[in-house]
């Protein structure tokens, strides 16, 4: 399931080298193609290159890789060997030893065109560079240094082309810059990349194929240009027909182009699927048709995904503000007696759905909130004013922001906040995560702490175990 749109945690990329081009460190490995030394000056920088390679003293290895430099450009500039391809190989390989992108390009360029039967060998020796100069843009985006990124990126892209990576992380940053054309073209560049027949069958690129197709028609989508998204949508779901968000997009699509009938049928279509859907997939549908403001569809994709999983925090959430929507909505001009009724039916259907909710989160002053207003539109004056009570008496809040698969557990991340002028005692928290029967699959518990005048207190739990599905945390007294 797509968590989140155009983040780099979307793909997982393998970016190690091959185990020839790791055992190659700074040791000079001779080339795995036929490559004619022929000329003395093109026999002199091989041994200059081996023994740059060799040696354990720096100042020796520099010199020997200036004495391979200076007799390479001897041998193409004076002696005529500017047509021999084994002069351009190894002055390629002199520019890869000292780091010399643009150099290194060029050089391995004129070796392509002068030695094909070199190309595996040439592409080798290219990866070998872009795989830490690619790594450093991943951690640039992680930094969230966007320049930097798409710095490294750029010479990642001018050394080696022929996998799609670079390619897309710069797509990824474009999107997030709101550079929707760019990100549009580098996107269709890495999916034209990971779609070569060389890539097709790995494994590691099924995610940017799939990505860069939704990615760009989302992109289109949000520049009002829908015939473009819905042609993209349509792409991406010819391999993943059942993928609720896919379905959602281009149903929102085809209705802003005025295209309601296919719409409509594709709307319907997604409740259709749901006994195929992942239980989380079924959540996205809710997420997704809420946000057509299909509020209905919304509200049965998560009954649907809760009778699943009853547990699951966001889309008992979720349901309560779908719920919410739905009594928001009631036409203007119902009035009196009859719109107290149709109030009072969703407040009445928020209830039990906001008790699991503060059950389950109960230092939430939004799920509170959500209770209080479900009181309020049962009638229960009482119950609201209580309700509003016990969110003015809390002193600190809980809000987790991430709970993500994480190899065979999962990542968790929050903050507790303390909602006080004044320093505030957090008590101990046990976090219990469980399976989608409400089984305890493990128990964390977080020390107390003290928490200073409108401070804040960051969380990271990491828990394993067979099918964990959500939590829930109480605090102890």
């Amino acid at each position: 399931m797509r968590c989140a749109l155009f983040a780099v945690a979307a793909v997982t990329l393998t970016t190690a080298l091959s185990p020839h081009a790791q055992a190659q460190g700074r040791q000079f490995v001779p080339p795995t193609c036929d490559v004619p030394k022929g000329h003395y000056l093109v026999n002199s920088a091989v041994l200059y290159l081996q023994n740059a390679g060799r040696t354990r003293f720096e100042d020796q290895r520099q010199r020997d890789l200036r004495d391979a430099r200076r007799v390479l450009l001897e041998a193409v500039e004076e002696k005529g060997q500017d047509q021999n391809g084994s002069a351009w190989y190894y002055l390629a390989r002199y520019y890869q030893s000292v780091r010399d992108l643009p150099g290194a390009d060029s050089a391995f360029d004129r070796a392509e065109r002068m030695l094909p039967g070199c190309l595996a060998d040439i592409n080798e020796n290219r990866r070998r560079l872009w795989v830490p100069i690619l790594n450093a843009g991943v951690d640039r985006i992680r930094a969230t240094d966007n320049e930097g990124a798409l710095t490294q990126l750029r010479e990642a892209i001018t050394i080696y082309d022929a996998e799609p990576a670079a390619h897309f992380y710069m797509g990824q940053i474009f999107a997030s810059m709101q550079l929707r054309d760019s990100a549009i073209a580098y996107y269709a560049q890495a999916l034209e990349i990971a779609r070569r027949p060389e890539n097709l069958a790995k494994e590691q690129y099924a995610d940017i194929r799939d990505n860069a197709e939704f990615n760009i028609a989302r992109l289109y989508h949000i520049d009002n240009k829908y015939d473009s998204a819905v042609v993209w949508y349509m792409r991406f779901r010819q391999h993943k027909p059942m993928d609720a968000q896919a379905t959602t997009g281009q149903a929102s699509a085809l209705e802003a182009a005025g295209r309601a009938a296919e719409a409509l049928a594709l709307y319907d279509s997604v409740l259709v699927m749901a006994d195929s859907m992942t239980t989380l997939d079924l959540f996205q549908a809710g997420v997704a048709l809420f946000r057509t403001q299909r509020f209905g569809r919304a509200a049965e994709a998560f009954e649907r995904g809760l009778e699943r999983n009853p547990h699951y925090r966001d889309a008992l959430y979720n349901l309560a503000n779908t719920y919410l929507s739905l009594a928001h909505a009631i036409d203007s001009t119902t009035r009196g007696a009859v719109r107290d009724s149709l109030e009072r039916e969703f407040g009445i259907k928020m209830a039990p759905v906001t008790a699991r909710l503060v059950a389950g989160d109960p230092a939430s002053t939004a799920a509170r909130r959500l209770q209080a207003a479900a009181f309020q539109l049962a009638g229960e004056q009482d119950s609201t004013l209580a309700a509003l009570e016990r969110i003015e008496a809390m002193t600190y809040e809980i809000t987790v922001s991430t709970f993500e698969q994480a190899g065979s557990g999962f990542d968790m991340r929050g903050i507790i906040t303390n909602l006080r002028s004044e320093a505030t005692t957090v008590p101990p928290l046990t976090f219990e995560f469980v399976n989608e029967q409400g089984d305890i699959v493990q128990t964390i518990v977080l020390d107390g702490q003290t928490l200073e005048a409108d401070g804040i207190a960051p969380f990271a739990l990491a828990p394993v175990g067979e099918g964990m599905a959500a939590w829930r945390y109480r605090a102890e007294s």
